[in-house]
């Protein structure tokens, strides 16, 4: 129920201002070319609603091509629409079409309505409009994965030739530097990065440790790792022999190659030397845990409790642990609240499952420190219109929370609106040590 209290945070909290905490974003240049209605609204995680709705691999094709008419499409949407509308996801979709093409409902009328005011991304002055309107100081990115694939390269990142949005601060994308290593190529990739010859794992990790000095001197101001996505994260405190044993025998031959689980003690050994040099570096770490993109991934390899061995050795290491661990809640609140480096990071878990993420900030509330949260990272590419929904969602999810703590005695409401400043302004912006002014209520 919608109280009194509600209306009146809501209105607060809706005028904060907002420091993203993640994204996976380059700016205007790299943002989509908009063509058709529903391929530009289902952009994201709603996809991933569509198929655990039914929807097959060529129906998605479809409704992804910008060259196929919205007419077209219609018969295949419209079923999966009302199979999915009242997902967190749905809900993105529906903000964008109410919010920035002026559209309260999704019908084939409506839709050719939209066709004719679809947002040009890479327009700056679009693109940086959306983020003024959401209020977002300043965005955490996540992105340059690969030297080779990924435009602009890490190298161009290193080497001046590529600068970041003035909005944006990177993490270092820890994953490519111990994830890949299987071979002889990935090791040389990271090498080229650092302009040396890489034969031996010393000469290796100090090539990766080169790197991040580097990419701290241009403004990283963090690293992040999404190995779950690939592996357990239970990562082994494993000795140097064993390790160096396997990155001898990729280094020996180029046609040797290590496969998965034999890879696994090499990979645990490079992630641990890696949150040494963070804690050398004094740089945050940013683990996804719980949820991942897509369908038909294996939960039971991302809990957040799993890094209990890192977070007990790396007592001086700040770790922000991704998406709310849904649906672990439990094992996230004792981790938070057991372990002072452990902070809670809510950036997509807002739009996985809002009534969760409600539940988790309540309890969140009256069992760990309020300055552990970070209350939002819109945890998508440069579609900058799904941040600004997201967070909608996530600031709608923050009053509903604090209102009913309000309404319960727990807090007062004074108190409340100084904890929304908190998980969304001031948490990140002294944990990522980010610069700016703190604000005041």
């Amino acid at each position: 129920m919608k109280t009194k209290t509600y209306e009146e945070l809501k209105d607060f909290i809706f005028n904060l201002p907002v420091i993203d905490c993640h994204e996976h974003t380059m700016g205007p240049k790299f943002a989509p070319f908009y063509k058709e209605p529903i391929a530009s609204l289902i952009q994201g995680y709603f996809q991933s609603d569509l198929l655990s709705a039914g929807a097959t691999e060529k129906e998605m094709k479809i409704l992804n091509d910008h060259n196929i008419t919205t007419e077209e499409k219609w018969y295949i949407f419209e079923k999966l629409w009302k199979k999915t509308e009242f997902t967190g996801y749905a809900r993105v979709t529906k903000i964008i079409m109410e919010k920035f093409y002026g559209e309260k409902e999704i019908n084939l009328s409506s839709l050719k309505r939209i066709s004719e005011k679809l947002l040009n991304l890479r327009d700056e002055k679009v693109y940086y409009g959306i983020l003024k309107k959401a209020k977002i100081k300043c965005r955490l990115v996540n992105i340059l994965y690969s030297h080779t694939s990924v435009n602009p390269s890490l190298k161009d990142f290193i080497e001046g030739k590529h600068i970041l949005p003035d909005y944006d601060r990177i993490l270092i994308p820890l994953i490519m530097f111990h994830l890949p290593v299987r071979n002889r190529i990935a090791v040389e990739s990271i090498g080229e990065i650092a302009d040396t010859n890489v034969n031996t794992l010393e000469k290796y990790l100090e090539a990766c440790r080169k790197i991040f000095i580097k990419m701290k001197e241009k403004g990283a101001v963090g690293m992040k790792d999404q190995s779950a996505y690939e592996r357990i994260i239970n990562f082994e405190n494993v000795s140097k022999h064993k390790a160096e044993k396997l990155f001898n025998f990729i280094i020996e031959n180029p046609r040797n190659s290590l496969g998965w689980p034999e890879a696994k003690p090499l990979d645990d050994y490079l992630f641990h030397k890696f949150i040494e040099m963070a804690e050398e570096l004094s740089l945050p770490v940013q683990i996804h845990t719980g949820h991942m993109a897509g369908i038909r991934n294996e939960i039971s390899k991302t809990n957040a409790v799993l890094l209990t061995s890192i977070l007990e050795k790396y007592k001086n290491v700040k770790f922000d642990l991704f998406h709310g661990n849904w649906p672990y809640m439990g094992e996230l609140l004792f981790l938070a609240k057991n372990y002072p480096n452990v902070h809670i990071d809510l950036c997509w878990v807002n739009i996985i499952d809002p009534y969760y993420t409600s539940q988790l900030l309540c309890d969140a509330l009256t069992s760990i420190p309020h300055s552990k949260i970070h209350g939002f990272g819109g945890d998508y590419g440069d579609t900058p219109e799904y941040s600004f929904a997201h967070l909608e969602i996530a600031k709608d999810v923050i009053s509903f929370s604090l209102s009913k703590m309000v309404d319960s005695g727990w807090i007062e409401i004074d108190e409340a609106k100084k904890i929304a400043i908190d998980w969304l302004y001031n948490n990140p912006n002294e944990f990522f040590n980010l610069g700016f002014e703190p604000l005041k209520l």
